[in-house]
C-alpha cells in the first residue's frame, strides 16, 4: 500500500512537472526533441518510484530509416509508460477522449502531438485516423492499441478496425508489440500496484498492401495473432 501511494505521489508531481515544461517547450521547439525527452523522463521516474522490472526484446525489429506504427495489446495502466520509456521513439499517442478532460495533462498530449479519438462518433474517429495519418506521412510514429481499451482479464481481445485504416491512410508499417505482467501489476479497476516484471516483445514490422490485403478483418487477424504468439508466458 505504501508503494502505491508513493507511486501516485510521484506520479502526479512528474505530470505536473513535465507536462508544464513540455507545454513550454512545445513554443520554442519545433523538432520536438525536448519533449520527447521530457516524456521520456515521466514515463522513467513513475517506472523507477514503482519497482516494476522491464525486458524488452527485438528492438533491431524496428524500422530505422522510417515512421511507423506500434500497435501493441493494452493490458494495464503501465504500458503507456513501458512504451514510452523504453522504445527508442518519438511516439505520438492515439488516446481516448476521457484522458483530454485533465485540465494540464490534456493540454501537454495536445502540444505533445498525441491524438484524441471519440469512439462514441464514427465521423469524428474517421477524421482522428485522418490526423494521425498525415502525422505518420510527415514522419512522427504513433502508438496505436487495437483493442481500443485495457483488457479486463489480461488476455488479448478483439480488434478495433482503427488500426487497419489507419495502416491504409498512412502506408506505414506496423510493428506488433506484445506486453505480458502488466496486467498482474496494475489491472484494469484498481489503482493498487503489484510490483513485478513486464515483458516487452517487438515482433517483424507488417505492411499493409491493399492488393493482398482486401480483407480487414483478415488482416487485422493476423496482426493479433503475431501480438498473443509472441507474448512471454
Amino acid at each position: 500500500m505504501i508503494r502505491t501511494l508513493w507511486v501516485w505521489v510521484v506520479g502526479i508531481l512528474m505530470t505536473i512537472l513535465c507536462g508544464t515544461l513540455i507545454v513550454l517547450f512545445s513554443f520554442f521547439d519545433p523538432s520536438g526533441k525536448s519533449l520527447h525527452l521530457l516524456a521520456k523522463l515521466w514515463a522513467r521516474m513513475i517506472i523507477a518510484a514503482s519497482g516494476v522490472r522491464v525486458e524488452v526484446r527485438g528492438k533491431e525489429n524496428l524500422p530505422e530509416d522510417s515512421a511507423m506504427i506500434v500497435a501493441s495489446n493494452h493490458q494495464g495502466y503501465f504500458d503507456i509508460f513501458v512504451l514510452m520509456a523504453f522504445l527508442p521513439l518519438r511516439l505520438g499517442w492515439i488516446a481516448k477522449k476521457e484522458l483530454y478532460r485533465i485540465p494540464l495533462f490534456s493540454f501537454a498530449m495536445r502540444r505533445y502531438g498525441n491524438i484524441m479519438i471519440d469512439r462514441s462518433n464514427r465521423e469524428r474517429a474517421r477524421l482522428s485516423l485522418q490526423s494521425a495519418a498525415e502525422k505518420i506521412r510527415q514522419g512522427q510514429s504513433v502508438l496505436i492499441f487495437p483493442e481500443g481499451t485495457r483488457s479486463p482479464d489480461g488476455k488479448v481481445h478483439g480488434f478495433k478496425k482503427g488500426c487497419y485504416y489507419l495502416a491504409e491512410a498512412s502506408e506505414a508499417p506496423v510493428v506488433p508489440v506484445s506486453i505480458s505482467g502488466s496486467f498482474e501489476v496494475m489491472p484494469k479497476k484498481t489503482f493498487r500496484l503489484h510490483p513485478g516484471t513486464i515483458h516487452v516483445v517487438i515482433g517483424e514490422p507488417v505492411t499493409l498492401h491493399a492488393s493482398s490485403d482486401p480483407d480487414r478483418n483478415g488482416f487485422l487477424d493476423r496482426l493479433r495473432r503475431t501480438i498473443i504468439e509472441n507474448q512471454v508466458c
